[in-house]
């Protein structure tokens, strides 16, 4: 059993002559044809049929028919580009829905590519609509971004022990969690309850106690990081900043390799005026030189330039518009130089939050949080990133002090008898600290279990927000995160280690340090996705220009410029055969650049796994930029909503998928069925596949090609419309071959 006409898989083998071939060698007498189609309307299976008699029929008898009719003629619409397009169908869609009362469910828009659906799923999320993806296509599919909402989730809720059990489950390993989660089921208590204890139990180069300590240091500081950001895109950057457990980039990995952005002057003003260009709002302009400016173009658009022109033509720059030189670059070049202004542009949400906060710091009677007792208060506090007051007092405990502690920190029992108990000191502590986050190093592994403890046997309590410096260290700094070592790396002056007042003032200017160091790295692994660009852009330039850290991108960025979902090549392809880019070297010679047919070969074959955090970040993007100009509370709120509006088909079986209108490319279709059928990018750049030599596509892919639109036309029921855009992403799309094959010709939506 099967359909010579739905064979679309040829990549795993599929070829719809094994038909022909097993009737031939099996000596098949009869064949038997179900010629009646009962899921598609006439007139659209009409339409189908019309395509696939362009391709030759393997059997001539074999004559099929549909007799159902449909009140919807097929409708064939064309865009200027792919943000008109994806506009229409989505209030197309809504009005049919609203019309006709259909579940979401019956409702499929089907495209090539799945960069065409990641446009449409933003839209559609920003309207609110229930969205179902193919698997590993949602956006909580991806492990990054699954980190990202759990951690926002706990800041929306902070108080929420599922929240939280949630955050842990997704930056420990799943073996890890499972244990926890199954011990503490047997011992009756709760899974966070049960992960601090084990950490507790486990030695301190233990990497099972490692990983559940940063797990936990990261969960107590996520309310300290709500509380510090007043919009929704500054927290995502922090919270990218200093992942858990999570994949690492490229330029994370290699982040002290690279140079701060900030620190060319050059860059910041090219950083400036493109800031103003952003999303349309001004033209950029560049000179020709040679086919660099062909690459540069393409970096620009996909980093949100939406108006890129070459110099040149009849007109030339406004006042207003940016026009770029090719000594703009400064000190790293005008390519590399380009890429980090982008960067600055892009990393600029992330301001230094913490510029007002108060440094605690004790001494003890001993180690043991849950027994000792404080001997000693100190704390700072930081205004616009200035010690601007102190507070520092000595505490009569009501326990002796251990000789180990006596060591440590040198004071005395003589220097404590006549001082004030904490019941006497905690009102002035608590009115110094005021509403101030209190920061601490390893602050949740001592210093905040001990002060809320202690607070909360007192009449003013112990409730604080807090945050733990030593997490940031430890993403930072490789070798020791002691603060004594910390301070001597910055060269900040302590005197006298383990005395809490000094502790205090060290760490608020070590602090401060670290939000300059977690700012700047922050910019220097900003918009991995557009290394092929950068690639591309370094193939293309003059060898002698590059200085050290642009060669050493090189190696990197030209394995994503010839990787396999890198559209590079293609903008550099269509760019150069317009008019004015005769200059430009072909794209046999920029291959050869790259590394040889050879390596884009290998690159085409494999999928990079670094390649999928870039894509799913791309797609975030687009919802944080359109966040709303509301209280942060209210921005988490619309953003945890419009993430768990897309859903990837994991469980067919769901009854929820009713309600979700189905984003899937065309291969992901077969066997499936809806009532309305929108396919998205009826166009020659999106169905058919162009060889780079400029030559005629093969046959069979053609026929192929053919097959695809036809599987997709065919699961509609009841009504069918086809788009296509003249331009996406600011590129000509091509003719639209199948649709004048099927005497199709695109009007423009009334």
């Amino acid at each position: 059993v099967g359909d010579d006409e739905q064979s679309v898989f040829s990549w795993t083998g599929a070829d719809p002559q094994v038909l022909r071939e097993f009737a031939n060698d099996f000596g098949v007498t009869r064949i038997i044809t179900l010629d009646e189609n009962r899921r598609t309307a006439r007139q659209i299976f009409e339409a189908a049929r019309r395509l696939l008699e362009q391709n030759p029929s393997l059997f001539p008898d074999k004559l099929l028919r549909a007799e159902r009719e449909s009140a919807h003629p097929v409708a064939v619409l064309g865009f200027e580009n792919e943000r008109t397009e994806a506009a229409w169908v989505l209030a197309d869609l809504v009005a049919d829905q609203s019309r006709e009362g259909l579940p979401w469910g019956e409702y499929g828009v089907l495209y090539r590519k799945h960069e065409t659906g990641d446009v449409l799923e933003a839209e559609f999320i920003r309207a609110g609509i229930p969205c179902r993806l193919a698997s590993g296509r949602a956006l909580q599919d991806d492990p990054v971004v699954r980190y990202l909402v759990a951690a926002l989730r706990v800041i929306a809720e902070p108080g929420d022990d599922l929240r939280q059990e949630a955050f842990a489950r997704v930056v420990l390993p799943p073996t890890l969690w499972s244990s926890i989660v199954s011990e503490a089921e047997r011992k009756k208590v709760e899974p966070l309850a049960w992960m601090r204890t084990v950490a507790k139990r486990l030695g301190r180069d233990d990497e099972d106690g490692k990983k559940l300590r940063r797990a936990d240091y990261a969960l107590q500081n996520l309310p300290a990081l709500g509380r510090k950001h007043p919009g929704l895109p500054g927290l995502v950057e922090d919270l990218l900043s200093q992942r858990v457990g999570e994949y690492r980039t490229v330029l994370e990995d290699r982040h002290e390799e690279l140079s701060d952005p900030a620190s060319d002057p050059e860059v910041v003003r090219l950083a400036e005026r493109l800031r103003g260009a952003m999303h349309g709002r001004k033209r950029v302009w560049l000179p020709r030189m040679g086919g660099l400016e062909l690459a540069l173009s393409g970096l620009l658009l996909r980093a949100g330039v939406t108006s890129v022109t070459y110099s040149g033509g009849a007109d030339g720059p406004r006042p207003e518009d940016v026009s770029i030189s090719p000594q703009d670059g400064g000190q790293a070049g005008l390519s590399l130089g380009l890429f980090k202004a982008l960067q600055m542009v892009h990393a600029g949400a992330l301001k230094d939050a913490f510029r007002d906060f108060v440094v605690v710091d004790l001494e003890t009677t001993d180690r043991d949080t849950a027994t000792c007792d404080i001997v000693e208060l100190g704390a700072v506090r930081v205004r616009d990133g200035r010690i601007v007051g102190e507070y520092g007092q000595l505490v009569r405990p009501r326990v002796a002090m251990t000789e180990g502690a006596r060591q440590t920190h040198g004071i005395t029992d003589e220097e404590l008898a006549g001082q004030p108990t904490l019941d006497l000191v905690w009102p002035a502590f608590k009115a110094f600290c005021g509403e101030d986050i209190l920061v601490a190093h390893n602050g949740n592994g001592f210093d905040f279990p001990i002060l809320r403890r202690l607070g909360g046997e007192l009449l003013e309590g112990g409730d604080f927000v807090t945050f733990d410096s030593l997490p940031l260290a430890r993403n930072l700094h490789p070798g020791s995160r002691k603060l004594e070592d910390l301070a001597h790396h910055f060269g900040v002056d302590l005197s006298q280690a383990h005395r809490a007042l000094d502790d205090a003032r060290a760490l608020a200017l070590v602090f401060l340090r670290l939000q300059e160091e977690k700012l700047a790295r922050a910019r220097k692994t900003a918009l991995v996705h557009l290394l092929d660009y950068l690639g591309l852009a370094l193939a293309l330039s003059n060898p002698k220009t590059l200085g050290e850290e642009a060669k050493g991108l090189w190696t990197i960025a030209r394995s994503f410029a010839v990787g396999r979902f890198s559209d590079c090549l293609e903008h550099y392809r269509l760019e150069r055969a317009a008019p004015g880019a005769f200059d430009a070297p072909s794209l046999d010679e920029v291959i050869r650049l790259l590394g040889g047919q050879r390596k884009l070969e290998e690159g085409r074959k494999v999928k990079a796994a670094d390649e999928r955090y870039p894509a799913a970040m791309a797609r975030l993007r687009r919802l944080l930029d359109s966040t709303p100009e509301q209280s942060l509370a209210e921005q988490l709120r619309e953003f945890l909503n419009r993430v768990a509006l897309s859903r990837s088909d994991v469980a067919e079986k769901d009854p929820e998928l009713a309600f979700r209108v189905n984003l899937l490319t065309l291969h992901s279709t077969k066997g499936l069925e809806f009532s309305r059928v929108y396919i998205v990018g009826a166009e020659d750049g999106q169905l058919l596949s162009t060889p780079r030599d400029g030559s005629a596509m093969p046959e069979a892919e053609l026929q192929e090609s053919r097959r695809l639109l036809y599987v997709g036309m065919t699961r509609a029921k009841d009504r069918l419309v086809m788009t296509r855009a003249e331009r996406r992403k600011e590129l000509p799309t091509g003719g639209f071959r199948f649709l004048e094959e099927m005497g199709f010709n695109p009007r423009r939506p009334d």
